[in-house]
């Protein structure tokens, strides 16, 4: 896929390609009707440096470049479903369209890479979840999901002082995951860069390619919604539970036992020793 090419050369390209990188990665719907001639004068580049760019990107010219732009966009139209009859209701109609940057987001998900995720959680022996920003509760939030599932996750304060005393003792048996939305943390990306050099996993949650998390992480996955949208928080909510519930199919009697365990845990901790409601209580 184009955008996952993008992600992997944009930091060797140069600022011109990387113009056109970001313009194809965030407007690609825009690109995907575009000549090289058009795509230039739009750029204020000149044509050669886009066919320059197609061939950076492994394409032997530009016509294939934007024959898989084109195929980006048809298949995020092969997701769409339109409500069968108008809408009035204003807050109806607006679920509607987020339902439909949902669809369009999740035709960009490589299942193969899905999985491979899933694996690179099942296998880790510690994980670590950054994010700052609008992107913190939902780190946090999927810290705790994989705790839920016997997962040993930590969310440690994503200040340069917490990340650094999280992340000082990482390796190989590691896993750190950095979630990046529209408030870009180039914190949480370094501490990436820094991950990977002491050997840990790297995976990027991120609403587009070319986020500095997504250039820092060895693995990405990228919630891109075609435009800027209130659909990036949640598609990233709706891929981290999902990732969470093939955790559970990998091995449903583990996951089933853990929950079992945890329920023992919360009535005793509720109710006291022995677990059930006391008489009087309410």
């Amino acid at each position: 896929m184009i955008l996952e090419k993008i992600r992997q050369v944009y930091p060797q390209l140069t600022k011109s390609q990387r113009r056109l990188a970001d313009f194809i990665a965030t407007s690609y719907q825009e690109a995907a009707f575009m000549t090289a001639s058009r795509l230039a004068r739009t750029l204020d580049l000149n044509e050669a440096t886009v066919i320059r760019f197609a061939q950076r990107l492994g394409y032997p010219g530009y016509p294939e470049l934007v024959q898989d732009v084109q195929d980006v966009v048809q298949k995020e139209l092969g997701t769409r479903e339109a409500p069968e009859t108008e809408v009035q209701d204003p807050f109806i109609a607006r679920l509607y369209v987020e339902i439909d940057h949902l669809q369009r987001a999740t035709s960009h998900i490589s299942p193969a890479v899905a999985q491979q995720i899933v694996t690179m959680i099942q296998d880790a022996q510690r994980v670590f979840v950054l994010g700052q920003g609008i992107a913190a509760p939902l780190a946090q939030m999927f810290s705790l999901l994989l705790r839920q599932q016997g997962i040993r996750s930590e969310h440690p304060p994503a200040d340069a002082l917490g990340l650094a005393l999280a992340l000082s003792d990482v390796d190989s048996q590691s896993l750190v995951i950095g979630v990046s939305l529209e408030s870009e943390s180039h914190e949480v990306a370094n501490a990436l860069s820094y991950a990977d050099r002491q050997g840990a996993g790297t995976l990027a949650l991120a609403d587009t390619p070319i986020s500095p998390c997504a250039q820092a992480a060895r693995v990405a996955l990228t919630c891109v919604a075609g435009e800027a949208s209130p659909s990036c928080v949640a598609m990233m909510a709706l891929v981290m539970d999902t990732l969470v519930q093939s955790l559970q199919t990998r091995e449903p009697e583990k996951a089933e036992r853990r929950s079992h365990h945890l329920d023992e845990a919360r009535r005793a901790i509720l109710f006291g020793q022995d677990g059930m409601k006391r008489s009087g209580d309410t």
